[in-house]
């Protein structure tokens, strides 16, 4: 009998929050034998046999000479390798500075978000590019480990204000980009207006610029990221605070 049609957008939803949540062992061994080596429990001598069949692509008949015992020992090494290669990648992927991800990474993840809302069509996604104001003058004036300081104090400010499942990364020196899942503009405003303030608190009086947008149904990672930046400049050129330093700002339209 056909597999439902619901069924199947359920099967493939599933397969999609694997492959974001294990994007490397997914690519390596394949959705589904990722979602049963990632399963915390013991497998089945017949699952055993599919996942490896699968991770290897061939067909569960060449598998015929090996017996059960062999079979689990070549599972356990599979799931410590898939485990080992995805700590690896967390590591390479993130910012030895402030310990948050690296842009490529998080480039990577922005563009799953939004091929995932378009397909789910949620609240929305809205990106927002951050500058930290007056880092070379920290830089110049206090020295380069001031200046570090400084960012490692923004990244926390940041990521204590918005939400675990929130992507944050670091974009360029004194650059960031946040995506917040699942909101509205006006959500978004108050998120990003509670970061400033956690910012301002927690360096003593520094300020950061903030552009955001919503996504588009056209969008791409590098598009939603190229218009957040432009909508912090606009934004930079029309306001200026005392002594011509920047303020925190946003631009945020109602998708």
């Amino acid at each position: 009998m056909a597999t439902p049609r619901p069924a199947l957008r359920a099967a493939a939803a599933s397969a999609g929050d694997l492959a974001l949540e294990h994007p490397v062992t997914t690519e390596l061994v394949g959705s589904k034998a990722a979602a049963n080596l990632q399963a915390d429990r013991p497998l089945t001598s017949a699952l055993t046999r599919q996942v490896i069949a699968l991770a290897l692509s061939v067909d569960e008949s060449a598998l015929d000479g090996f017996d059960d015992d062999d079979l689990e020992h070549a599972i356990g090494r599979l799931r410590r390798l898939a485990q080992t290669i995805e700590r690896l990648s967390a590591e390479a992927a993130t910012d030895e500075l402030t310990g948050i991800q690296r842009r490529g990474p998080g480039m990577l993840a922005l563009q799953r978000e939004i091929d995932r809302e378009q397909r789910r069509r949620t609240r929305g996604v809205i990106v927002a590019f951050v500058d930290v104001d007056g880092l070379k003058r920290v830089n110049d004036t206090r020295g380069h480990a001031a200046g570090d300081r400084l960012l490692q104090e923004v990244a926390a400010g940041i990521r204590s204000r918005i939400r675990s499942y929130d992507l944050f990364f670091r974009y360029g020196g004194d650059e960031f980009v946040i995506a917040l899942l699942d909101v509205d503009a006006g959500q978004a405003k108050s998120i990003i207006a509670d970061i400033g303030a956690e910012i301002l608190k927690r360096t003593r009086g520094a300020t950061i610029s903030v552009g955001a947008e919503p996504i588009r149904a056209e969008d791409t990672a590098d598009l939603a990221v190229a218009r957040a930046d432009a909508a912090l400049y606009r934004g930079r050129r029309r306001s200026r605070g005392p002594a011509g330093r920047s303020v925190e700002r946003a631009r945020l339209r109602a998708s």
